[in-house]
């Protein structure tokens, strides 16, 4: 027992000091290594909401040397960090750049009303100061009051939602703007095509990704054909088909017109070593800082990769530090020695429940999402997006709950299903809530750790935990009370998942590596083997085809809804959540031999992964 309880403090030891280790490569690769600096910085709209954005401060840059700006603008409903390489980029090539969080995201916040929502006007025929541009205007007029800004030279980029608020802000702004690049965005496709290009008094460029699924419903046609649109070509200046990477106009002139197509998917932009290229290229001509970098000569993707393996780390100490807590005198009587009654099922029987359970989380997540996706936000529940991923959650445990209470009741004489196999009592099969607090108590001590340690890493880096799409943001203050109606969904949602992943995947302490092996494969597969198909499914067939797959009509887009693009991309996040969460569930399980403490953990940890990656809605 003694030697178990070292291994799990040099175990969790270890994986901490990896988890600092790789979050300080992956800093340095976001600050160049010391040459550039990256400060949070927090501003005020004119109606008093304070804005967050970061900073990206090249070494030499000053009020005596001032330099090119762009601010840098996600898209809906994310947050600055996911464009985070665009900023290294920049930032490396001598830029300052502002990175802004949009009112209701990351750490910006909320504001109700079209201001923070709605991309659809040029902000002219807008009477409030606040413009249709999610608040880029604020952080432009933010950019206008440093005087290491180089005044002449100030551009701005945006994904998705957030080009058409670049653009919009650009209009209205337009004596302050060189250039913009709005990338993966329809909105701002329609934009181009509706404008009299001489509205755009400074040089345009724009990524349109062959295989981005969004322009393909903005304009219900591949995304090549928009080189051959009538109305784009008018826009760049052109009779001809638009030819990639072609400068149509004069960059000195103010009007210049590009268009770059890299082999990307709308999301797959913000990883692209072509798309990113394209927006260096683009900028160098525009706005020149005379860096001597290339277009190839970029180190986004090593940041991506230490911020993986910070995750890994991240999750080996989660678990070990779990084992650590459950051998603590307060919390030891969680951990059980004897095997508990398993649960007895044909090999068959079992496969079947282990398809269902990977089938119901891929059929759910468009004919469900879509219409969890037109509930209004409320107190309780004020995330669009985390609502549908949250209800998502709470259908999927009811139609699980409704196969085993079938299963329970036809078989559980021949199978020996019972409150004791399914990992709710122990001896006496009587529910002990003495053991239930304290296996409440045991997660939340444990998620207060874990998130001890994220929110010191980015103290102390300025970086998140990130894979692509996937992030683990600090909690703050400010969010933190929207956590317990999103934990009441998950606490529903992983007590049905737990208790089948038991009746299908339990095999025991005993077996050795191999049994447990199977044991974390099978949790894996309950857990996230159905987005994990969709994700495969979806992008395998969208970049051979350039056209996405699950493209579902929903009223009123009877052509095909856009929400149900956004939910194959939310796959991205979905996929790694479940991941990690069903490794702690399993390890948990396999330590305590009851339901609860992984039980608890996992819906603490989701709800609080929700509710900080998310934005809040109208």
């Amino acid at each position: 027992m003694k030697q178990q309880k070292k291994c799990s403090v040099i175990a969790a030891a270890v994986s901490l000091a990896l988890v600092f280790l790789f979050m300080a490569v992956a800093s340095g690769f976001n600050s160049a290594w010391g040459n550039v600096a990256v400060r949070d910085v927090y501003y005020p709209s004119s109606e008093g909401t304070m804005l967050h954005g970061q900073l990206f401060l090249p070494k030499g840059v000053s009020s005596a040397n001032p330099a090119p700006a762009i601010l840098n603008m996600h898209g809906g409903s994310d947050y600055l960090q996911m464009v985070g390489t665009y900023s290294i980029e920049l930032a490396r090539r001598g830029y300052v750049v502002l990175s802004v969080d949009a009112y209701g995201s990351g750490s910006s916040a909320y504001l109700s009303g079209g201001a923070a929502a709605n991309a659809g006007g040029s902000g002219k025929e807008n009477n409030s100061a606040l413009k249709l541009d999610g608040g880029v205007s604020t952080g432009l007029e933010q950019l206008l009051t440093y005087k290491f800004v180089d005044q002449e030279n100030i551009g701005m980029i945006g994904h998705s939602m957030g080009g058409t608020y670049v653009a919009n802000a650009a209009l209205e702004y337009a004596s302050h703007i060189k250039a913009i690049m709005p990338w993966g965005s329809g909105s701002f496709v329609d934009k181009m095509k509706a404008s009299d290009s001489a509205d755009f008094t400074f040089n345009v460029g724009y990524i349109n990704a062959k295989c981005d699924e969004m322009v393909v419903f903005a304009t219900q046609a591949e995304t090549s054909e928009l080189l051959k649109d009538p109305a784009l070509k008018a826009f760049v200046g052109t009779d001809e088909d638009i030819v990639a990477g072609k400068t149509y106009g004069s960059f000195a002139d103010g009007t210049a017109r590009v268009i770059y197509t890299p082999d990307t998917t709308h999301v797959g932009n913000i990883i692209n070593r072509d798309s990113i290229g394209s927006l260096v290229t683009f900028f160098a001509q525009a706005m020149p800082t005379g860096s001597a970098l290339g277009s190839s000569d970029q180190v986004w993707m090593y940041k991506e990769v230490f911020g993986a393996l910070a995750v890994a780390a991240l999750l080996a100490f989660i678990i070990s530090a779990a084992f650590i807590l459950l051998r603590l005198p307060v919390f030891a009587e969680l951990t059980v020695c004897e095997e508990r009654p398993a649960v007895q099922m044909s090999g068959g029987l079992k496969l079947a429940g282990i398809l269902i359970c990977v089938a119901v989380p891929a059929l759910t997540l468009h004919w469900a999402g879509l219409r969890l996706a037109g509930l209004k936000p409320n107190a309780l529940f004020p995330m669009n997006w985390a609502n549908s991923v949250a209800g998502l959650a709470v259908v999927n445990g009811l139609i699980l709950l409704a196969l085993l209470l079938i299963w329970h009741f036809t078989r559980k004489k021949k199978g020996g299903g019972s409150l004791a196999s399914y990992g709710f009592t122990g001896e006496g099969n009587r529910l002990d809530w003495r053991q239930i607090l304290k296996s409440a108590l045991a997660a939340v001590v444990l998620v207060c750790v874990t998130y001890a340690a994220v929110n010191l890493c980015y103290g102390m880096f300025r970086i998140d935990f990130r894979v692509w799409q996937f992030g683990i943001m600090p909690i703050t203050l400010e969010r933190f009370p929207y956590l317990f109606g999103y934990l009441l969904c998950y606490l529903f949602a992983f007590g049905v998942m737990n208790t089948v992943s038991i009746v299908l995947a339990d095999t025991g302490a005993k077996g050795g590596w191999q049994a447990a092996a199977k044991q974390y494969a099978l949790g894996w597969l309950i857990g996230a083997g159905g987005y994990t198909i969709i994700l495969i499914a979806y992008y395998a067939i969208l970049k051979t085809t350039h056209y996405p797959p699950f493209f579902l009509p929903y009223p009123p887009f009877a052509a095909g809804h856009p929400n149900s693009l956004v939910f194959s991309m939310k796959t991205i996040c979905l996929v790694p959540t479940f991941t990690l969460l069903s490794a702690v569930n399993t390890a948990l399980y396999r330590k305590t031999k009851n339901i609860y403490v992984g039980w608890f953990t996992a819906a603490i940890l989701a709800a609080m992964i929700l509710i900080t990656t998310n934005a809040f809605a109208a």
